[in-house]
């Protein structure tokens, strides 16, 4: 996975980024709450320098999808 994003998400949830794997989903982190999911895509558009709308916010439920929407909005998540 990408480091970048892994630190990102492992701040904002407050994980290991050991711990941050693509079939991770809201349900499995008890902190990913409305409040953070606020947070990411904050961090992630002053990160990426990208704008993230409505539908994208709600499809952003597990880190798969997050990085589905990020490559869309032409991130380059390679290493």
């Amino acid at each position: 996975m990408n480091r970048r994003l892994t630190g990102i998400l492992a701040s904002v949830f407050q994980l290991r980024q050991s711990e941050i794997r693509p079939e991770l989903t809201k349900a499995d982190v008890g902190t990913w709450d409305s409040l953070k999911q606020m947070d990411l895509v904050l961090s992630l558009e002053s990160e990426y320098d990208i704008s993230l709308v409505i539908p994208d916010i709600i499809r952003m439920v597990s880190v798969a999808n997050i990085i589905e929407v990020l490559k869309e909005k032409g991130v380059d998540l390679a290493d």
